[in-house]
């Protein structure tokens, strides 16, 4: 360990002897490990806010359950008739099963019309479950919303979007507990909604109202406490439906929208693999650089090292010299790269800000970078220091020492 640590004075000695020289062949490394660093941050950076963006468009934690509508014969896509059909008492038992894993929401929607008094207008009849504006942003404006109790005894009530309410009545106050009529079924309203995008033109009803004659399909909606969860959660849903259903799970889909993010990090990923490989020609050049530094510092200390060899130095000392003169260069340069890299990220994301409404992006630098550059800077010494050292072990003293 000491000729180890001996080896990397003597190879710091020389660069400082030859700054210049030293700094123009390793110019390759600097600057192929300047664009790396930059890559490697700003595919980071986008991953990182493309995920951000994908979070604010699509819950990732969300898992979805309902039976195949079609299924494909001879190359035939033919509508299943008499597909399952999920029961509430049957999803009120998993939810229960579940409940420290993911809360449970059994919904579906259809289009309908409202009636009150003489204003009519088009909604979106939504099927819910107590616990469904944990699924959305929506808040209560006035009343409440549906309750456990609603959907056991089979209500008729109504929460209603602000926006429905308000094309049926101008005062919202005393439009609750008015009676509605959607469809032809008489509905009291209990509750309005904040306005919202989400709860836009929307009615709210108890599931068992929505699927009384049991001729609807609602869906299972199950949101995680936690995304690390996800795949335990849908092993479950599996084994629940095979435990329910005589046609087991493949009669069903169980869908996640972590699918959106796991294809975007392979995109993400790809464009580093493609664009690491262009920056790592520059790499490459400067891997050069590096050997000919080491050539040419044999040929002018030849003399040196037929003394070394002659007082007792042996091959694999002459060896462990050059390459801990190469991996020191090699290093040197990836820092000097690595400081090159950050400054030119810092000065180019704010560019990329300006010029873009997706937010504010920004680099990304991980662990999985420094560790990156760090052994190109050990691969490059090692690979590219081996035959210069090599090449000096293999002098012999006399031939060394007579050398001028």
């Amino acid at each position: 360990m000491g000729q180890f640590f001996k080896s990397i004075s003597i190879a710091l000695h020389n660069i400082r002897a030859n700054p210049l020289h030293t700094f123009l062949s390793t110019l390759g490394i600097i600057i192929g490990v300047a664009a790396m660093v930059g890559i490697l941050a700003l595919g980071d950076g986008l991953e990182q806010t493309g995920r951000e963006q994908i979070a604010n468009t699509t819950s990732l934690n969300i898992i979805s359950v309902n039976s195949l509508r079609t299924k494909t014969v001879d190359d035939i896509r033919i509508v299943i008739e008499n597909r399952p059909r999920f029961d509430l008492d049957e999803v009120r038992d998993f939810r229960t099963s579940i409940k420290e894993q993911a809360i449970l929401e059994f919904t579906d929607t259809k289009t309908g019309e409202i009636v009150y008094n003489d204003s009519t207008t088009g909604v979106y009849v939504q099927g819910t479950m107590e616990l469904g504006l944990k699924f959305s942003l929506d808040s209560t404006k006035l009343g409440r919303f549906i309750s456990e109790e609603d959907i056991l005894t089979s209500k008729r009530v109504v929460v209603l979007s602000e926006d429905v309410a308000y094309d049926l009545s101008d005062n919202l106050e005393t439009f609750l507990g008015k009676e509605v009529h959607i469809q032809g079924e008489n509905f009291t309203v209990i509750g309005i909604l904040n306005e919202s995008q989400s709860s836009s033109k929307k009615a709210f009803i108890p599931i068992s109202v929505y699927d009384k004659n049991g001729d609807q399909y609602p869906q299972i909606v199950l949101k995680a406490t936690k995304a690390e969860e996800i795949p335990n959660i849908e092993e479950k849903i599996k084994q629940w439906l095979d435990d329910s259903f005589a046609e087991g799970n493949e009669a069903f889909y169980v869908s996640t929208n972590r699918a959106r993010v796991e294809q975007f990090s392979q995109g993400i990923l790809l464009f580093k693999l493609i664009m690491g490989a262009i920056t790592g020609i520059s790499v490459l050049v400067g891997g050069i650089g590096v050997m000919n530094v080491l050539l040419i510092s044999v040929t002018e200390r030849t003399k040196e090292i037929g003394i070394r060899k002659a007082t007792g130095a042996k091959k694999k000392d002459i060896v462990l010299q050059f390459m801990a003169e190469s991996v020191t260069i090699s290093f040197v340069g990836c820092i000097l790269g690595w400081i090159l890299g950050i400054v030119g990220i810092f000065l180019f994301v704010p560019i990329v800000n300006s010029f873009t409404e997706i937010g504010e992006f920004r680099a990304a630098i991980g662990l999985g970078t420094v560790i990156s550059i760090l052994v190109i800077s050990l691969i490059v010494g090692i690979v590219f220091g081996t035959y210069p050292a090599w090449r000096a072990a293999q002098l012999t003293p006399v031939d060394a020492i007579r050398h001028e």
